[in-house]
């Protein structure tokens, strides 16, 4: 990472925006390894003949790559789906963990810089709601909540909470429907829902998320120039 001084000024110019690259390098690499790992099933899953000794007629052919065979797994399911969704819940997990983190030392920036009184400690709620609620009120920056953007990293969280929380189903624990999951799904062309409720990510969607991500920063940036130079 780059070592730069923490400022309210220098904070898109210097330091989101490199941040924002180094985690596109990131989802490139992820969906890289997504694309090598089902090219290495594609290439070296081999049949193989499951024998019963004594009993030929009882022999039986699968195919087999990794430990796992087809007469217990669909492998291509697994290596195909499965895996590859498994790689970019986590890399979601990642880069909105990223971006949370950032927001909270963006108000620590804020407090020191500014003189403030209050501390993100001290304001009620969590994660990158309680980091808005604290730039909004004790910064006074205007935050865009009134935005598309906004609306949408809402609903990016909650996809982030129901993979935390809930495996990746779209129901709640009662069994009902999660809305706001439920349209961004129907929104988002690299998005879907299985037949068990389980939300299936694919190729496109961690870009998705950095591109939103990346749009509300800028504009934020724009807030704190206005405040800096109040």
């Amino acid at each position: 990472m780059l070592k730069i001084e923490d400022t309210i000024a220098n904070w898109h110019l210097c330091y989101m925006a490199p941040t924002v690259e180094l985690l596109i390098g990131f989802a490139d690499s992820t969906e890289s390894q997504i694309a090598s790992q089902i090219q290495n099933y594609r290439d070296n899953k081999k049949n193989v003949v499951v024998q019963h000794e004594g009993m030929p007629e009882a022999d039986y052919m699968v195919t087999e790559f990794s430990g796992l065979t087809s007469d217990t797994w669909d492998l291509e399911s697994v290596f195909t789906e499965y895996y590859p969704n498994l790689h970019r819940r986590s890399a979601v997990l990642t880069i909105v963990g990223v971006f949370e983190h950032e927001f909270d030392k963006l108000c620590q920036t804020c407090c020191d810089e500014l003189k403030l009184d209050t501390r993100l400690e001290d304001v009620g709620g969590k994660g990158l709601e309680r980091a808005i609620k604290y730039l909004s009120k004790n910064v006074k920056v205007e935050m865009h909540k009134s935005t598309q953007i906004w609306q949408t990293m809402l609903k990016i969280i909650k996809l982030r909470n129901a993979l935390i929380h809930q495996d990746g189903k779209v129901v709640d624990h009662d069994g009902n429907q999660i809305s706001a999951i439920v349209e961004h799904c129907k929104a988002v062309d690299a998005l879907t829902i299985d037949e068990n409720n389980q939300l299936v990510l694919h190729e496109g969607y961690l870009h998705f998320v950095l591109s939103t991500y990346k749009s509300y920063i800028e504009l934020v940036n724009s807030s704190l120039l206005v405040r800096t130079k109040a």
